[in-house]
């Protein structure tokens, strides 16, 4: 298989996926897919900045990162949060077991195809770790920004400003 399908692959697939995911769940979530994603830029931009890694093949227009940049790091955290969120544990547990294997086995061979070339894989497990703990609790914040809207709807809190007619002008209103 060609470089250039794998990087395509990872591109394309997860973001095909969501057609399997309840569109409920795709606003839920995306958001936080969103941070995640952007994060992931931030990352990969510090990390060739400082010489951690280096991309030497990319596709077109993606011609500065890879691929996976803007496949796999937005979207596989709303699949995780998906079925994990409300558990810590087991969120962190599964992002902890990802993120090893995408840092010491997947990076590792991409190298070997000559796609990146990564020196700094430890670095890159803590940082994905960390990206994932803010993701979890920025999904915290949000779900609650959602509560507390619903909870504060003026619509229905909202007061009449006149005073309330005695009886007695309420029935000659409606002798008239």
């Amino acid at each position: 298989m060609s470089n250039q399908v794998i990087l395509w692959a990872t591109l394309i697939v997860p973001w095909a996926s969501l057609f399997f995911m309840k569109k409920e769940d795709i606003k839920r979530f995306f958001p936080a897919g969103l941070l995640a994603g952007f994060m992931s830029i931030v990352v990969s931009e510090i990390g060739v900045t400082n010489g951690w890694w280096y991309f030497h093949e990319t596709t077109y227009p993606f011609s500065f990162m890879a691929t996976y940049t803007y496949g796999l790091f937005p979207i596989l955290p709303m699949w995780i949060l998906k079925y994990t969120y409300g558990n810590f544990k087991l969120y962190i547990a599964v992002e902890l077991v990802l993120n090893a294997i995408f840092s010491l086995f997947l990076l590792p061979w991409f190298s070997i195809r000559d796609i990146t070339q990564f020196a700094a894989g430890l670095i890159a497990f803590i940082l994905s770790t960390t990206i994932a703990v803010v993701v979890y609790r920025f999904q915290i914040w949000q779900e609650g920004l959602f509560v507390t809207s619903d909870k504060n709807d003026l619509s229905v809190s909202a007061q009449p400003v006149a005073k309330p007619l005695s009886k007695a002008q309420d029935e000659n209103t409606d002798n008239k």
